[in-house]
């Protein structure tokens, strides 16, 4: 019996134009008047996971930044959260520094961006509850280490043809884990560190069991949460693995495709 739906956000819960449909809201406000947990398992921040929360009508926990936190969507505070290690924070730094990237670097609670990356999401990614949490920082290695900040994630975006030698240097270094949520982005995190990890931890706080759990996404940072869980769904706008790995293939995030799922799910 499905007793949690998890939720990725983008290419799953919201459009390819960044919308989230009135069918997907009454979908989940239907799934939770049946007693069923609706929870958001993103790659994007607390704030930004609470913002999308409030909107969608979900549960007041979520899985965030690619399962290195859980957080309490009231205020976006992190409830539990798992750092890289600090010896790597400044090395993996160094690596992409000075590159055509625009990273956002994750360090706790705080949202940090270097000047290229500052005018590049400022430009593209068209989000307040993220923008509006940023510090813009010059030297990114040396803000962790003044404030004794942890280094939590990153997620760079930019041209895929200068990945291979980054993500090959970036793999040599022992405690990470790579992932991506698209062709033209990857991401680092703790060794360790997956959606499906923290969506169990998160269901275990409500008894509920990794069998009785659905999990809808579309990209490769979801793999781990859809291989998690009883009832992996995939978006029909998702990757073949990611498909492979489903139990069935819903419509589209651009089709309501999450409105489909919860209601063939319940």
């Amino acid at each position: 019996m499905i007793r949690m739906i998890a939720l990725d956000v983008d290419g799953t819960l919201l459009t390819s134009g960044g919308k989230l449909t009135e069918g997907t809201v009454r979908a989940i406000r239907e799934a939770r008047g049946r007693g069923i947990r609706v929870v958001l398992s993103t790659g994007r921040s607390a704030p930004e996971a609470a913002w999308l929360t409030g909107l969608a009508g979900c549960d007041g926990r979520a899985v965030c930044l690619g399962g290195a936190a859980i957080a309490d969507m009231a205020d976006g505070r992190h409830l539990r959260r798992w750092d890289i290690p600090d010896r790597l924070a400044a090395p993996v730094l160094e690596l992409l520094r000075g590159k055509e990237l625009a990273s956002m670097v994750f360090a706790g609670e705080a949202n940090l961006l270097d000047p290229y990356s500052s005018e590049f999401y400022h430009r593209t990614y068209p989000y307040p509850a993220y923008l509006d949490a940023t510090i813009v920082v010059e030297d990114l290695a040396g803000w962790l280490a003044e404030h004794r900040r942890a280094l939590t994630k990153i997620h760079a975006q930019g041209d895929p043809a200068s990945f291979p030698p980054l993500l090959e240097a970036l793999g040599r270094m022992d405690g990470l884990t790579l992932t991506s949520s698209g062709e033209d982005n990857f991401e680092v995190l703790a060794r360790g560190v997956d959606k499906g990890k923290a969506l169990c931890l998160l269901a275990a706080e409500w008894g509920i069991a990794p069998a009785d759990i659905a999990a809808l996404g579309d990209s490769d940072n979801d793999l781990a949460m859809l291989r998690a869980v009883g009832c992996p769904v995939a978006m029909g706008n998702a990757s073949g693995e990611v498909k492979a790995a489903a139990a069935f293939v819903t419509a589209s995030n651009d089709e309501d495709g999450v409105a489909a799922a919860i209601r063939r799910l319940i």
